[in-house]
């Protein structure tokens, strides 16, 4: 394959960065960022309004640097972290203006699992550190992020509300009232993480890796190396030097904080120690593998690798909310299979890409999940709860569409009367309704909850799906149920469904 270059460009609150490779290597031709921006301190990390000016006379730089690497292919990202629709709108439609770039914001569930792939596919000896157990602890702003791997695949992963700059906020809010914060942050940080408690068992063989603590990167990791040891003594002792009001932000011989906002070391200390005391690994590793890296390698370059990666997270994410809520798995097994088969079939119909397959997928595990809450009215709550729970790796019109379509699988239906249909973006409420009406459509199929059903044949024929199902079992329930359910496939498609039974052996 022909080599060629790519330039990513990824903006965050506090910096912007620059990274120049050629594909299908990933060889870093150029890696270049910016200085360090203000961030907010009214509470809100991202400043992206008030830093603009600074962000346009970066990118102008970078663009020069790329016309002189003759680079055609250029991505731009942007954390979409503390901002709401509208305002990424508006920062965006600016970008947009002033450069010429259209930005694509990723969440913190995007970034994350891209980061988590590349360091599963990238990091050395990864297998072998995730053997037993292995937690990555990822520091950022304004959350961290915990994932957990078990005999080396993805387990589960949890959002903290913890971050530097946030807890670097509130220990100037505390200097103002008290000599010494530290115990009471040190006491806020485990309120964070109480929550957290009961699902983390201790091990006997865990590892802990911590990503996006550059002081510690410097500190124990070689050149041109990925990771590094902790030396767990010199942590403490660090630690404990960092605790010393008077020289909690001074500069120390025995750390290096050229590496990063000197405000920012102690409250990466505080996180990475409260960690491992509910943890208690034991091995403890820094890497500097970034976010940069995971974007470079699986966004900008569709590596089938990360896909891959990042689409196994996205399925047992799916499977965990499910398993969380107690949905009937062999119903939710069979939906989902007879789901990918109709939209397999039907790909001439409904015209979808294999991405929509994946969210249908994800659909069928988890739109009965609203039963925890009370079966009448199931498909709303689904809804809501899917809401309030985004899953990793997917963008946040992703997870809106899966929640949309768990709204309208059983009976209400996607039309201008119901008002979250309505007001969906127009490129999206057509999607919706045609995964909803399949959706439906496989889940009359199994109305009893026996899966009766051992086949499934479907023929297009004169304007008519004929549904051809193989059972043993007496299809009464499942026939009334598909007569009733049918009405929003035909009206989406046009096309009339009809069920005939086959006796099986």
């Amino acid at each position: 394959m022909k080599s060629s270059l790519t330039a990513v460009i990824y903006l965050q609150p506090d910096q912007i960065f620059l990274r120049i490779i050629e594909l299908p290597s990933l060889k870093v031709i150029n890696d270049v960022r910016s200085g360090l921006f203000d961030i907010g301190e009214d509470g809100k990390t991202a400043n992206y309004s008030k830093n603009m000016a600074a962000i346009t006379d970066n990118i102008e730089g970078f663009k020069e640097l790329i016309n002189d690497y003759h680079v055609d292919n250029v991505k731009f990202y942007g954390a979409y972290e503390d901002m709401d629709s509208v305002t990424a709108s508006y920062v965006g439609d600016q970008l947009k203006v002033r450069t010429g770039l259209q930005i694509e914001w990723l969440n913190n569930n995007q970034l994350m699992a891209q980061s988590m792939s590349y360091i599963v596919d990238q990091l050395p000896k990864f297998r072998e550190l995730s053997k037993h157990n292995l937690y990555i602890l990822s520091i950022g702003l304004d959350s961290s992020t915990l994932t957990f791997f078990h005999h080396g695949n993805f387990e589960t992963s949890w959002e903290i509300d913890l971050g530097g700059a946030q807890i670097h906020r509130l220990v100037n809010q505390l200097r103002q009232t008290t000599t010494n914060p530290t115990e009471i942050i040190q006491d806020y940080i485990g309120s964070k993480l109480g929550y957290l408690a009961p699902e983390l068992t201790q091990h006997k063989r865990t590892t802990m890796i911590v990503q996006n603590a550059l002081s510690l990167s410097k500190r124990y990791i070689g050149k041109h190396q990925k990771i590094g040891e902790i030396d767990r003594k010199k942590f403490q002792e660090t630690f404990n030097h960092l605790l010393i009001p008077q020289d909690r932000y001074m500069y120390n011989n025995d750390i290096d904080l050229t590496a990063a906002r000197n405000e920012y070391t102690l409250p990466t200390y505080l996180v990475i120690t409260r960690v491992s005391e509910l943890i208690n690994p034991t091995n403890l590793y820094v890497t500097n593998l970034s976010i940069m890296d995971g974007i470079s390698n699986g966004i900008a370059t569709n590596n089938d690798t990360s896909r891959a990666t990042v689409n196994n997270m996205i399925r047992t994410s799916a499977d965990n909310i499910a398993q969380r809520y107690g949905i009937d798995s062999k119903h939710a097994e069979f939906v989902k299979k007879y789901a990918l088969q109709f939209f397999d079939e039907l790909r001439p119909i409904h015209r979808l890409n294999n991405h929509y397959r994946l969210l249908l997928e994800v659909a069928a595990k988890v739109d009965d999940i609203g039963n925890f809450i009370n079966q009448q009215g199931h498909y709303r709550h689904s809804a809501y709860i899917l809401e309030a729970n985004p899953l990793i790796g997917l963008s946040d019109e992703d997870n809106l569409i899966i929640a949309e379509v768990a709204r309208y699988h059983s009976t209400e239906s996607p039309t201008i009367n119901q008002s979250h249909y309505r007001h969906l973006d127009d490129d999206i409420q057509l999607p919706v309704a045609k995964l909803a009406a399949i959706l439906r459509l496989v889940d009359s199929l199994d109305d009893s909850r026996k899966q009766k059903i051992s086949r499934i044949q479907l023929k297009l024929k004169n304007g008519r799906l004929v549904v051809k199902a193989t059972s043993s079992d007496d299809l009464v329930l499942e026939s009334w149920s598909f007569s009733q359910k049918s009405q929003l496939f035909n009206d989406v498609f046009g096309i009339k469904p009809v069920l005939k039974e086959k006796e099986g052996r």
